[in-house]
């Protein structure tokens, strides 16, 4: 049981906030109404300047309430941040599902502590390679709540649609909104299924392979284990319909970052797809960024009462006299960076090499810094110094790591105070 009992307020959206709510109170915790005065923390899917959001965010963070935000969905890196809205002041925490969310979110020096809670959206189920793709689920961008698309998320629709009714599968449409709205039409042969009235998972389980404009509904497929190929990745802009077009204004940090492998504008559609139908190797990095492990309704809990009793000043351990710091998400998929670092540094050498993936807990970057090590073929009794800082994202974590450090060992882009350090080549004559 934990130490005293919080008085916890929700806004749902949709029932994702059902799991979160769900952990609190097997917790122990009380869970209030949204109106309620005397609230420990409020727990809310987004911060826009609309719908009064901001009007919730404020009535319990003046009243001493922690604020804090889950996910509004699944899928990769909400771009909103750069561009649409700023972040809120009033935010104190920011879980999010993966450790892609929250490197997307140190890219664009977000103002606010982030930690990862893992995948919240469904069951997880490993993946199933088809050799043979007979039936093929569509589910195109839906509408915004009024009804209203941006042209481009329509045409595209449309686009793949079209190659769909080409290809040698038989097709099953899962669409939000009237086909109209969406850019579609009636076909001979195709079963269209209103999404509204039926399970995310339904037709997911049933079917070989998903085609999806990008967001909830194609990594909810993925996490299930069936082939997945998304489109509408290139938006370059944000915003409604009607409204001034708000272009992205930091996509080189983080584009290739946030994608995904197999894309249905990319070339022939059934070439893709039965590319994606093979294997889930070429999506392994994607998918353990933005959908990553289970959500773990204790570990979740314990984050929310640490919130409440104040987040504590992010703690580095000692390190040696040559301190260097590596992103453990990078050292993952570039194994070279720690193949050339264990050879410029020897176990005896009066120097340190910190671990660190924002918002990871202790586990999990453990598991990731021994993918790196396995990667790079080192052998890991003969690495040299190495610490790991299972810290939440955030400046105050990455203003200690940049305090700490001499040099980064990375090739990602230069970001935040992270940026200003030294990229390693080498220990100095002195170290």
């Amino acid at each position: 049981m934990p130490s005293r009992r919080l008085k916890v307020s929700f806004k749902d959206h949709y029932h994702e906030s059902l799991p979160f709510a769900r952990a609190l109170a097997y917790a122990g915790h009380e869970l209030v109404p949204m109106d309620a005065e005397d609230v420990d923390v409020f727990v809310i899917d987004l911060d826009p300047p609309l719908a009064g959001y901001r009007k919730l965010i404020d009535h319990h963070s003046s009243r001493g309430a922690k604020v804090a935000l889950y996910p509004h969905g699944g899928g990769g890196p909400v771009f909103s941040y750069d561009g649409l809205w700023e972040p809120y002041e009033r935010i104190d925490m920011n879980f999010v599902t993966g450790v892609g969310q929250a490197e997307f979110l140190r890219r664009l020096d977000y103002p606010t502590a982030v930690n990862t809670v893992g995948w919240s959206f469904c069951e997880m189920r490993p993946f199933q390679p088809r050799g043979d793709v007979r039936n093929v689920l569509f589910a195109p961008t839906h509408p915004n709540a009024d009804g209203s698309m941006l042209p481009q998320h329509r045409e595209n629709n449309a686009e793949v649609f079209a190659k769909l009714l080409e290809g040698p599968w038989r097709l099953t449409v899962r669409h939000v909104g009237t086909l109209e709205q969406i850019g579609l039409w009636e076909a001979d042969g195709v079963e269209f299924v209103n999404g509204h009235l039926r399970a995310q998972t339904a037709e997911i389980d049933v079917t070989d392979a998903v085609i999806a404009g990008e967001g909830t509904f194609p990594t909810l497929s993925m996490a299930r284990g069936v082939p997945t190929v998304v489109y509408s990745q290139g938006i370059t802009g944000l915003g409604l319909p009607g409204e001034k077009f708000t272009p992205l204004r930091r996509a080189h940090l983080y584009t290739d970052y946030s994608r995904y492998p197999f894309d249905a504008l990319d070339g022939p559609l059934p070439e893709i797809v039965h590319a994606a139908a093979r294997s889930d190797e070429p999506i392994e990095a994607w998918r353990r960024r933005y959908v990553g492990r289970p959500f773990n309704p204790g570990e979740f809990a314990a984050l929310v009462e640490r919130l409440a009793d104040h987040e504590p000043v992010p703690h580095v351990d000692d390190t040696r006299r040559f301190t260097t710091l590596a992103l453990a998400d990078e050292l993952a998929e570039h194994p070279q960076l720690l193949r050339d670092y264990v050879e410029a540094v020897r176990p005896e050498d009066d120097a340190s090499l910190v671990l660190w993936a924002p918002g990871l807990a202790g586990p999990q970057l453990l598991e990731l810094a021994e993918v790196a090590i396995a990667r790079a073929g080192v052998d890991a009794d003969a690495l040299p110094d190495v610490l790991l800082a299972p810290l939440a994202g955030g400046p105050a974590t990455t203003a200690a790591l940049a305090e700490r450090a001499d040099a980064v060992l990375s090739d990602w882009p230069a970001v935040g105070p992270i940026g200003t350090l030294a990229r390693f080549s080498g220990l100095p004559v002195s170290a």
